[in-house]
């Protein structure tokens, strides 16, 4: 199990000589203790990193090189899903089978990406007989990646493999709660000969080794995922810099059901968006619920039901359908908003209350009704197995509830009225909308968010242009 940061193709002793202890969510043991990465691992980092792109290693590297080497990296990562998986769900908590999904669906990324190496075509704008104008994607140059601790080994995957497209090279530091995981990138890059200083991973909490990395003058881009609180403390360390950001800033996603929607998906999408299996700590979670009272008295009746049968406990039990929360804070985030929900007049159908299995992390499935829309828990993210459900009499008042945010990153239509869910879509103010399910991904498709939930694309073509700037090259030929 390797501990130390990866700087310039090695995995370095410390400097600083300081570490992290990583907990295990469900157990409180201690899983391991990460080198942290401060000023001299950083400036080794930018160094190893600015020299990479100096030499223009990926710039001017042969599409068919670039691609090898991204598959070589898919195939290790299935390799090494089972002995990756296991440590993912003791730094993480969630499920050993949830854990090796995310180790399979990293190397999709990038084997998706390591296609598209030469297929990325420059353009030519027709302006005349007399001139000649072609637009080109570049780099940005030295980006800063910061990885969110939820999917900590798939969401580097999609940062990495994005920006390796495009030739930006990467310092990228994982969550300080689960980052053992991503030390296998670094053992898999010198298996597959990633060359030295394309990729750079920094371990450190963020308000000490992020606000660090976030300063350095040699940062060029900065892609976050998190909350929108740390990034605007980023866009006030870098405004005198102008430097250009990325963020995915989570969500406060809502599923409209309509009187003719088949109750039975719209339930079973209820529990896997909101508490299977990882206990709401995802950014698009369904947190809100807005259904029309035809339809809401068999919805809650089957939605409280299943809640109840499910099993919650430790990622490494088979049969364990709730995980636990990531932290002992996290629990007390969660609680707070739920007090929050009761004082405000909101009805307490379902949980409510930490469970007791030994020193876990665990918090009941929490459901509420009779939610007001402006109250705190309908338009903070709260992060934990918690929704809240919303009455609406016609179509107009439904959209409405469902924009009453600030977030706008995913939502849902539950019909069987394919123009009205077209309707629905079409008014909804988020960068993903699906229909009848959720979570219908794939690493071909877009994703972002309106609003507080950020901007820029991950996925698909979409991803690999938010990730670069477009050059025009112009000449006059009389």
């Amino acid at each position: 199990m390797e501990l130390r940061n990866f700087i310039n193709g090695q995995f370095i002793d410390s400097i600083s000589k300081k570490n992290i202890d990583v907990i295990n969510p469900a157990n409180q043991e201690l899983v391991g203790k990460i080198n942290q990465g401060l000023e001299d691992e950083i400036h080794l980092a930018y160094q190893a990193a600015r020299k990479a792109f100096q030499k223009r290693i990926l710039i001017d590297m042969d599409p068919k090189k670039k691609s090898k080497i991204m598959r070589a990296i898919a195939s290790k990562l299935r390799e090494y899903k089972h002995e990756g998986g296991k440590l993912l769900s003791k730094e993480n908590g969630k499920t050993i089978t949830q854990c090796e999904g995310e180790f399979n669906g990293a190397a999709d990324t990038f084997d998706y990406y390591a296609g598209m190496t030469d297929k990325i075509e420059n353009k030519l704008i027709p302006s005349g007989s007399d001139t000649f104008n072609y637009v080109v994607l570049e780099p940005f140059g030295v980006t800063l990646q910061i990885v969110p601790w939820n999917y900590p080994v798939s969401i580097f995957a999609s940062m990495v493999a994005q920006n390796l497209i495009v030739g930006n090279t990467i310092i990228i530091k994982p969550p300080e709660l689960c980052p053992i995981s991503s030390n296998l990138y670094g053992r898999i890059f010198q298996e597959v000969g990633l060359p030295d200083g394309v990729v750079n991973i920094i371990h450190g909490y963020g308000e000490i080794t992020g606000r660090k990395l976030v300063q350095n003058k040699e940062c060029d881009y900065i892609v976050f995922t998190g909350s929108p609180e740390v990034a605007s403390e980023i866009l006030k360390e870098t405004a005198d810099r102008i430097i250009p950001c990325h963020f995915e800033l989570g969500g406060k996603s809502a599923a409209i059901i309509y009187p003719d929607a088949d109750i039975d998906k719209a339930v079973d999408s209820t529990i896997k968006g909101i508490f299977k299996p990882n206990a709401g700590q995802i950014c698009v979670a369904m947190s809100r619920v807005i259904i029309h009272p035809k339809v809401k008295d068999e919805y809650m009746t089957k939605l409280v039901s299943k809640t109840k049968e499910l099993k919650i406990g430790a990622g490494d039990n088979s049969s364990t359908e709730v995980t636990p929360l990531i932290s002992k804070e996290q629990i007390k985030r969660v609680s707070n908003y739920v007090k929050s929900g009761v004082q405000s007049g909101a009805t307490l159908t379902l949980g409510g209350e930490e469970l007791e299995i030994g020193k876990g992390n665990y918090y009941l499935p929490t459901i509420f009704d009779n939610v007001d829309k402006e109250s705190t828990i309908a338009q903070e993210e709260i992060f934990g197995p918690v929704t809240s459900i919303f009455d609406f009499e016609d179509n107009e008042q439904a959209i409405e509830i469902a924009n009453s945010t600030n977030y706008g990153l995913a939502s849902g239509v539950f019909t069987s009225n394919d123009q009205k869910a077209k309707w629905t879509a079409e008014r909804i103010n988020a960068g993903i909308i699906w229909q009848n399910d959720w979570f219908v991904d794939g690493v071909n498709l877009p994703g972002g968010g309106y609003k507080r939930s950020g901007y820029g694309r991950d996925g698909g073509i979409d991803g690999i242009y938010s990730h670069g700037q477009t050059k025009r090259i112009s000449k006059r030929l009389k």
